[in-house]
């Protein structure tokens, strides 16, 4: 505003109803605006959250089906994954006496050759667990123990235990 006169100079302060008009119509869209990249946002996040807690927690999925014929694919991806985590299990008592390993290729030449016969026919089970339902995430959940075996040299034995049980939960009631 400058100082001259007429410049603003009225009995309302200088507004205008027409200015004030305008100002409140800036400020309802402002507002709109705000409210909807709320809701975008707010409908953003319950998304993530509805996609990654039931994958970090293991929450609602689908055990593989109990009574399934051996030969079927259930079947093999069930007992497999079961005969996979076993080996995992005897490969893993074996590392006590490398636990304490520097570095992780001492883990490794004790662990791999230990994993076989069963890993050697790993490929087989994960082609049967990809033709079942809950068969990926049978599968996933023996891969985070395999993992874990192989760094358990850096961990506690009993920190396994919640992998274990990860993996025992996808199997079906009669092979737990």
């Amino acid at each position: 505003m400058s100082d001259e006169p007429g410049d603003g100079d009225d009995e309302h302060g200088g507004w205008h109803e027409g200015d004030a008009a305008a100002a409140a119509a800036a400020m309802r869209g402002k507002r709109a605006a705000l409210a909807v990249v709320m809701v975008i946002s707010l409908a953003f996040i319950a998304s993530s959250v509805a996609q990654i807690i039931p994958a970090v927690f293991g929450v609602g999925f689908e055990p593989l089906p109990s009574g399934a014929a051996p030969e079927s694919p259930e079947g093999q991806c069930a007992t497999g994954i079961r005969s996979l985590a076993l080996a995992l299990d005897r490969a893993g008592g074996r590392l006590s006496s490398v636990a304490s390993a520097a570095d992780d290729s001492a883990t490794m030449a004790v662990l791999r050759p230990t994993l076989s016969p069963e890993w050697d026919h790993a490929d087989t089970v994960r082609a049967a667990c990809d033709r079942t339902a809950g068969g990926p995430a049978a599968w996933a959940a023996l891969q985070r123990l395999r993992v874990a075996e192989e760094q358990s040299g850096r961990l506690d034995r009993d920190a396994l235990t919640s992998v274990r049980r990860d993996v025992a939960a996808h199997l079906p009631a009669d092979l737990r």
